[in-house]
């Protein structure tokens, strides 16, 4: 029986990993999140962060290069970033190697919706040494309301529209998944990109 990781009953996931992958060095989707990460490090004094998928880290070099960081992604991504940003530190990101290093302050901004197993990406952030967690995905329901005024193909039970992700969570059970591992500080809709909910916490007392 498949998993739903929270989701309501008949809700239908996609099966198979589908990510277009493309590099914009100037993408500015979720900056909000990454505003909010920097409002953060700075109001606890925080130093070393980790940013799992970071993507083009353009988000993450715009709000953090004056801190030791760490972004993880996938190739094509990983090489690039490489090549582009040698004297930042990028590694391959890999939910079966545990990370050993300890961080202040993980970020991780829309990429729960690309993955087949989320479980995976849970236990990976879990099984890190760090103090408080930003992670963000889309809202379903706003999302497919927005879909829906741009004439995109929208089934309310699923898969999403966006063929690159896997599922989509509600507010509420984004927060029922998210509560089963971590302690929710804060949960709430970005007021700029509204299809984005974003939730701070920490690790289980």
């Amino acid at each position: 029986m498949d998993k739903n990781y929270c989701i309501k009953e008949g809700y239908i996931s996609r099966k198979e990993y589908n990510q277009n992958v493309q590099i914009e060095s100037g993408d500015q989707f979720q900056d909000e999140v990454y505003q909010r990460a920097r409002q953060i490090l700075d109001e606890h004094k925080y130093k070393k962060v980790l940013d799992i998928g970071c993507g083009s880290s353009f988000k993450l070099i715009k709000y953090f290069r004056d801190r030791p960081f760490v972004g993880l992604d996938l190739e094509p991504n990983l090489s690039w970033l490489k090549e582009t940003y040698p004297y930042f530190d990028y590694r391959l990101s890999d939910y079966n190697n545990p990370l050993k290093d300890e961080f202040d302050l993980v970020i991780c901004s829309d990429v729960i919706e690309h993955v087949l197993d989320p479980d995976l990406m849970i236990d990976f952030i879990n099984n890190i040494n760090f103090k408080q967690l930003v992670i963000s995905t889309p809202e379903r329901d706003i999302i497919q309301r927005v879909q829906r005024e741009m004439n995109w193909d929208v089934k309310e039970s699923g898969p999403p529209a966006n063929i690159c992700h896997v599922r989509e969570w509600t507010k509420d059970e984004f927060a029922e998944y998210i509560s089963q591992t971590f302690d929710i500080e804060e949960h709430y809709i970005t007021p700029i990109q509204i299809e984005c909910q974003v939730i701070v916490a920490t690790k289980k007392k």
